[in-house]
């Protein structure tokens, strides 16, 4: 490479760097504490499980993303507080268009008590969203997550009063029992896919997933966002959020 052409290609670099510098300005990403619609705090969690709390809401066009979230316990004063992040993109090249989401924060594991669940936004905003209880591990009932051979869910759908749940049984020595539904809090259903052992002397049963689709009519009695809580497999959860009309 000549001097010359050198030179140009230097002053070609020196402008593409300026370029993707006032680009980095011009799309600059700032992080806001967004204030979700709606909070909910699934039933059943004790305490050996790691309770999770999921949180819904919308942003107003496509500048904001969903971004961290976290959850401070109080365990003397029994109080949780949540904060959602979302970032937004400094751009004009926005679609005004509003943009749900739902997200989980993982709260850990609590001791029993009866904890108020608070979430902070922008400005020193605070919302208070109710309480979510823990029970004693030795105290909870047969409905405890931990206690039950549940299904692998893959995948979660509700449409026309019709719950769908699609996944995996964990061996061919396994069914489907049931999908019991408890509708212990409002606007909260816990989805319990029940697997049980037909033949657990077989051995080749822990090195088979066996699919399955399951339907399961279902009317709520009530009205509005509605969390299905779906239970599965290895102490994972499915959350989906459904506007009941």
């Amino acid at each position: 490479m000549t001097s010359k052409h050198f030179t140009r290609f230097s002053v070609l670099i020196a402008v593409l760097a300026l370029s993707a510098s006032h680009f980095a300005r011009a799309e600059g990403i700032s992080i806001i504490k967004d204030m979700p619609e709606a909070l909910f705090a699934p039933p059943g969690f004790d305490s050996n499980d790691h309770a999770q709390i999921v949180l819904s809401g919308s942003f107003i066009n496509t500048c904001y993303k969903v971004g961290p979230n976290q959850a401070e316990v109080d365990v003397v004063n029994q109080t949780i507080h949540v904060t959602q992040q979302a970032y937004l993109l400094d751009t004009p090249w926005c679609l005004h268009v509003l943009v749900p989401y739902t997200t989980v924060v993982d709260v850990g594991i609590l001791p029993p008590g009866n904890y108020d669940v608070h979430v902070r936004a922008e400005a020193s905003r605070e919302k208070d969203f109710g309480k979510m209880g823990i029970v004693r591990a030795a105290e909870s009932s047969g409905s405890a997550p931990d206690e039950k051979l549940y299904a692998m869910v893959d995948e979660v759908s509700y449409e026309n009063s019709v719950l769908t749940l699609k996944g995996k049984l964990p061996g061919a020595c396994t069914r489907l029992k049931e999908i019991a539904l408890l509708t212990r809090k409002n606007q909260i259903v816990e989805v319990l896919p029940l697997a049980e052992m037909v033949n657990p002397g077989v051995v080749e049963c822990a090195s088979e997933l066996v699919p399955f689709e399951r339907k399961v009519p279902f009317k709520a009695p009530w009205k509005g966002s509605t969390l299905f809580h779906v239970r599965s497999l290895n102490g994972q959860s499915i959350n989906r959020v459904y506007d009941l009309q």
